[in-house]
């Protein structure tokens, strides 16, 4: 699974990582995961960068030691949005799960039979 990352202000740093999008590389592993991590890192427009029809942004792209893109996208206006994109394996995903409902309960529930 690929991530992508963008900033905002906020934070006790003054910026605080957000996750924008996920996509799933279900072929060709690691390697085909990482050519997608660097497609986007020099494709990517944040939706935060203004940009006329048809202009390109301004981009400054660094590889960073842990194999993850870093890059700063400025629009028109100059102002600049860090993004971050890395590849990172799904190891769980679990459902929410009210406290006391057993995971059938919440199936009847969801499907209207209880």
């Amino acid at each position: 699974m690929l991530v992508a990352a963008e900033t905002f202000p906020g934070g006790e740093d003054g910026h605080r990582w957000q996750l924008v999008a996920t996509h799933a590389v279900p072929d060709g592993g690691r390697a085909a995961a990482d050519r997608l991590a660097r497609k986007l890192a020099m494709e990517y427009v944040p939706k935060k960068v203004s940009v006329g029809p048809g202009d390109t942004p301004a981009r400054k792209v660094f590889r960073v030691a842990d194999g993850s893109w870093l890059v700063e996208v400025r629009g028109m206006d100059h102002k600049g949005v860090l993004c971050r994109t890395a590849v990172a394996e799904l190891v769980r995903e679990s459902p929410y799960v009210r406290g006391g409902e057993t995971l059938a309960e919440r199936r009847r529930r969801l499907l209207g039979r209880g």
